[in-house]
């Protein structure tokens, strides 16, 4: 007997429960009728610009309802979809859709902003007459294209991986099967359409009949936000960062009420004993799973539950395969290696990608000579005597930032395309807990840091971006005549005078805001109206200073009234302000 197909799926949860709630949002709800007939109806629109199996489709849509009725809008009409990324830098996407060729753009109003590509577009919006879309001439097959998703490049651009409908149902089934939904469940959605782990929150409780809460853009950075919608919204079932979580449970702890999640599942990067630790205080009834994947394998194919963890543990493994996937720890000739032995990770299966846009698969999926396709992932790790994998480094250059791959040649090709830069090299440092990138730029002259940052800003997003820019006299060679990364920390120790600053607080308001700027920035600030994020600061610093903020404030500054003034100044002033409103 035939699977059903994740239309099947939906289909049938709209004629049993029409009236049902499927999403709510910003206090509003829609029911499995209405996202329905919006998506038919954005589907017959796409069908009348010839979109159908085969088809393409750009989706720029924020995280929210309208996400979700565009791709299954995509879905009905057999097509598959490009997520894109409001918060994505322009020139970015621009070159994305002109290598991934899509035939037309669906975009929310606001975030069709492609005016120098010849592309039809389709309003993203809802629609409340019109015709429904009957569905797809063909049924696409099980290995024809589902999305496609951008990750970081070694060659200097971004990398389109294709992945197919049998990779995204095979992920979305065993979470069904393995851990299934409890009654009264509710999944988070937070994820951008443009991710990779996306279409499980977009339709994982959609297509099993449990209510999907879409959080805001302010509830996803800011943990005290995130927490209060959890135990708002009772929700069970979320999906997040490790970096994300570790803020998740010490907001929660703080929360009167007690409402435990039922599964949380963690991943995209290293997963720190002491989160584990920390989670099992928070929310004992809860299960934590540290997941395992990559885009490469349409996201996770390796599962660990917490519980599990011995107490004098010092990594927490990512577990054993799931969703059909094989792992295999491999030698430099691609010989399996005994457990214990340290290796490459490499991935065969179901879950698979496709491949990458335009064909070029490089050294990273290979076929053996038993006809197995396997994806070289450049993880290095080992395998424990009970089977589980263990993760210990990487075999390149690449590193996660908050949770997203970065290829640092990437970031390097685009620093040496910048003005007045003669050439450029990159390393990840790790400060209080986090990954950061250090970038070390040669000049002729004296290096005007705040526009190259601007020019790093409208090429790169924002988890990309360096923490801290050092210019240098030279770069350290190695004996093959290539950058020797490892020599850049002794470079950068050896030349790095920490700046001088000649930033006078105008009162003990603006003292404590640049006391803050150093703790996080490493260095202060060098006029009361430099910029926050020119001096190194991105999304998620923001939102620390945020909330160490409060002690100066006295009570908890929003971050978007920082994101609105982010210099000393400003901040101070937003501080002033928040004093008088509690003071009434």
């Amino acid at each position: 007997m035939t699977a059903p197909t994740l239309l099947d799926r939906f289909a049938r949860q709209v004629a049993d429960h029409p009236d049902a709630v499927a999403l709510r949002h910003t206090g509003t709800s829609l029911t499995y009728r209405e996202l329905d007939e919006w998506a038919g109806r954005l589907a017959a629109r796409l069908a009348a610009k010839g979109i159908g199996p085969g088809s393409l489709v750009a989706l720029a849509a924020d995280r929210g309802p309208a996400a979700v009725a565009g791709v299954l809008a995509v879905l009905k009409t057999g097509a598959a979809y490009l997520g894109l990324d409001p918060a994505t830098p322009v020139r970015r996407q621009r070159r994305m859709i002109e290598e991934a060729g899509p035939h037309v753009v669906l975009a929310e109003p606001g975030l069709d902003r492609f005016p120098t590509l010849d592309v039809p577009r389709v309003r993203l919006v809802p629609l409340t007459e019109g015709p429904l879309h009957p569905g797809p001439a063909r049924e696409p097959d099980e290995d024809d294209l589902f999305h496609i998703v951008y990750t970081s490049g070694t060659t200097g651009n971004p990398k389109g991986v294709r992945i197919s409908r049998r990779s995204v149902r095979n992920r979305l089934e065993w979470m069904w099967r393995d851990h299934p939904f409890t009654e009264g469940a509710v999944l988070a959605v937070q994820k951008s359409v443009a991710l990779v782990a996306s279409p499980w929150e977009l339709l994982g409780g959609l297509l099993q009949g449990v209510p999907s809460v879409v959080l805001g853009s302010d509830e996803v950075l800011d943990p005290a936000l995130f927490a209060a919608a959890v135990a708002r919204e009772a929700i069970t079932h979320l999906y997040v960062t490790p970096q994300l979580l570790a803020g998740l449970l010490e907001e929660s702890a703080a929360l009167a009420g007690g409402h435990q999640p039922v599964l949380v599942t963690s991943g995209a990067d290293a997963l720190p004993v002491s989160v584990v630790r920390r989670f099992r205080e928070v929310w004992p009834a809860a299960t934590l799973l540290n997941l395992y994947g990559m885009t490469e394998t349409a996201s996770n194919v390796g599962a660990y539950d917490t519980a599990a963890l011995p107490d004098d543990a010092e990594r927490v493994p990512v577990g054993r395969a799931v969703a059909g996937a094989v792992l295999s720890v491999r030698d430099r000739l691609g010989r399996r290696l005994p457990a214990g032995a340290p290796g490459e990770v490499w991935v065969s299966g179901p879950p698979l990608a496709l491949g990458y846009l335009g064909g070029d698969d490089g050294d990273r999926f290979t076929t053996d000579a038993s006809g197995t396709r396997h994806y070289r992932t450049g993880d290095r790790g080992r395998l424990l005597p009970d089977g589980a994998l263990e993760i210990t480094g990487r075999t390149d250059n690449q590193v996660k930032v908050r949770g997203y791959r970065v290829e640092l040649e990437e970031v390097e090709s685009t620093l040496r395309k910048a003005p007045g830069v003669t050439d450029a090299g990159a390393y990840a440092d790790r400060e209080e807990g986090e990954t950061r990138i250090v970038a070390c730029v040669t000049a002729g002259e004296e290096l005007d840091v705040p526009a190259l940052r601007a020019h790093l800003r409208d090429r790169l997003p924002d988890y990309m971006l360096p923490a801290r820019v050092e210019q240098v006299p030279r770069l350290p060679l190695g004996t093959n005549g290539k950058l020797d990364r490892a020599a850049l920390r002794d470079v950068v120790a050896g030349t790095r005078a920490r700046r001088g600053s000649d930033f006078a607080p105008a009162d003990a308001t603006e003292a404590a805001v640049a006391a803050l700027w150093r703790e996080l920035l490493g260095a202060p600030p060098a006029t009361a109206d430099e910029n926050f994020f020119d001096a190194g600061g991105h999304s998620l610093l923001a939102v620390r200073l945020a909330g160490r903020l409060e002690a100066t404030a006295g009570r908890r500054v929003p971050l978007r009234r920082i994101l609105g003034a982010p210099t000393v100044r400003g901040i101070a002033a937003v501080c002033h302000e928040v004093r008088k409103e509690a003071r009434g």
